[in-house]
């Protein structure tokens, strides 16, 4: 009896859950965009609040909420002056989000149909599952060699799956007015 009436609540109504899916989706996108520049543009001469091995304990352990409280993520991530667009890309990332796309169609067609709320949401889980499954690699004594390829792909997954969740949704939006 409670759950039902937690269910009903009006933050589950379509429209407000579809709204807290953008949301999600634009603060993940936002988050790995500044994550991905910090990694890549962190050197010892652009660090003022911390020192290198600091930032490197904590890109190595993935502590993100530490990492946003640092006032260099923040100088470091938003600056704009050297913009290279190449450090967005990962092969590794857009197989595992073809070999998703693939599966959630076939899941989809044969299996059962699913609403566009369960594609968006579906989506959004696959990209935090690479980064949490990134997190629990790190866990592990990888070389060190490693630990940056592993949370590149973790972090640009939960990029990756968030914007092809909005175009996903954006065509089904589109798709229905016009028919």
């Amino acid at each position: 009896m409670v759950c039902s009436k937690f269910f009903n609540v009006s933050l589950f109504y379509p429209a407000r859950r579809l709204w807290l899916l953008y949301s999600v989706a634009a603060l993940s996108v936002l988050l790995v965009f500044c994550f991905v520049r910090f990694l890549s543009l962190a050197e010892a001469q652009t660090l003022q609040y911390v020192t290198e091995q600091e930032a490197l304990l904590l890109l190595t352990q993935l502590d993100i909420f530490h990492l946003l409280a640092l006032p260099d993520f923040w100088l470091i991530s938003l600056n704009f002056t050297d913009m290279a667009w190449d450090m967005f890309w990962l092969v590794y990332s857009a197989m595992s989000l073809a070999i998703f796309c693939v599966g959630l169609i076939i899941f989809h067609r044969n299996v059962q149909a699913l609403t566009r709320d369960q594609v968006f949401t579906l989506f959004l889980c696959a990209g935090w599952a690479h980064l949490l499954l990134a997190k629990s690699i790190l866990w592990f004594d990888i070389p060190l060699r490693l630990t940056g390829p592993v949370i590149a792909l973790g972090m640009l997954s939960v990029l990756y799956f968030s914007i092809v969740a909005v175009v996903v949704d954006t065509t089904f939006v589109i798709r229905r007015k016009i028919r």
